[in-house]
């Protein structure tokens, strides 16, 4: 089996320590201590285990992880939902949030707003893992972008600050060119002026993520190695125009075919991640159970470079990990997080029995809360 290193940090662990959730998606009211090292949540299905998961994942990117909608979080009949934690790293946080129907959600920190909730994000790290995590391999590009953009915004503001401002004017610049359509007229120093914004923030994006992707791919690697038993060869590849020419060039030699299609055709809102096995794409070459694996080692590597840039592990979030991956390959799994160089992880699972035979070796506490 190959061998995964990891550092241990044992100093400013981040932890969930209390959780209480009010009329958040189907659950009116609950209320979770996290004691242990490993949380497993178990029930049945469809009484909310992944619910739980998706508000810890919330509180730490300020986003639901399944629900794109605020309002969808809302359990049915109600107009307002509410999550409470404590969290610590270093320091103690008393979270709140409220979502409330047909309004913005907020967020306090120790009893004082975020006036932008841009700036919570980094504050509280987590990799989440689920079974949908297949539509990264079956899904589209937005899917796989959206993955390494969280990944690098956990821990890079300034590439926060950047994809936030191009997405900005990227939806400017393709109003303006609906309006240059709509008035048959073309004013170029008027779309110069969108490029000149859009470059800076697009430069840096780019050069991110080819530095990010880079170390993620040896990590991904790794990964793979140690949970398949070194049985297949696998790649990553970021795919992006702007490997092959500069973004000022591209917008440029485009910009005809931008005014017909009456948007931005070209730029790093189509790059794309190339999942490869022995040098076939994944989606079409690769099973189900090599590309569950290859998702699983994908969110490990995330894990791994939000591990040693920030200096301390995420937590990490499980998802029904058992009911879809077969019994080895889980059990590799289980091998690598459970001793002390992963952080606090929270799993749910419909069978108690079944989690704890995996982690009857962990180095870890374990803690079961039955819903």
């Amino acid at each position: 089996m190959a061998k995964v290193i990891i550092k241990t940090y044992p100093n400013k662990q981040v932890r969930i320590n209390h959780l209480s959730l009010y009329n958040f998606k189907n659950h009116a009211e609950i209320k979770i201590d996290f004691k242990a090292d490993i949380t497993c949540i178990t029930g049945k299905n469809g009484i909310g285990k992944t619910n739980i998961l998706d508000a810890v994942y919330l509180l730490s990117t300020c986003k639901s992880y399944y629900n794109a909608i605020d309002y969808q979080l809302i359990k049915h009949g109600e107009t307002i939902c509410a999550i409470n934690a404590d969290f610590s790293n270093g320091q103690q946080y008393d979270l709140q949030m409220q979502i409330e129907n047909g309004k913005k959600k907020k967020l306090k920190k120790n009893d004082k707003f975020y006036e932008k909730l841009i700036d919570h994000i980094g504050l509280i790290n987590a990799v989440i893992i689920t079974p949908g995590d297949i539509e990264l391999v079956l899904g589209l590009s937005e899917d796989r972008r959206r993955y390494i953009d969280i990944c690098i915004s956990q821990c890079d503001r300034v590439y926060l600050n950047c994809l936030s401002e191009y997405n900005k004017v990227l939806d400017q610049r393709n109003r303006q060119l609906k309006l240059f359509a709509q008035h048959r007229h073309f004013d170029e120093i008027l779309l110069d002026s969108f490029n000149a914004k859009l470059i800076p923030a697009g430069k840096y994006i780019f050069d991110k993520r080819v530095e990010v992707l880079s170390k993620i791919n040896g990590y991904f690697n790794e990964y793979y190695q140690t949970i398949t038993s070194g049985s297949e060869n696998v790649s990553l590849r970021y795919d992006s125009d702007l490997l092959h020419q500069n973004f000022e060039q591209l917008l440029r030699e485009n910009t005809d075919k931008d005014l017909a299609l009456e948007r931005t055709s070209k730029g790093l809102h189509k790059d794309d991640l190339v999942f490869e096995i022995n040098g076939y794409p994944l989606k079409k070459f690769g099973s189900e159970g090599q590309s569950k694996s290859f998702i699983i080692a994908l969110k490990l590597a995330q894990y791994r470079y939000l591990t040693e840039v920030l200096n301390t592990p995420p937590i990490l979030l499980l998802d029904d990990l058992f009911e879809k991956i077969d019994e080895q390959r889980a059990q590799q799994l289980i091998d690598l997080i459970s001793t002390d160089k992963f952080g606090q992880i929270l799993i749910t699972d419909t069978h108690e029995e079944r989690v704890r035979k995996h982690f009857e070796n962990a180095l870890k506490s374990i803690n079961f809360v039955g819903l």
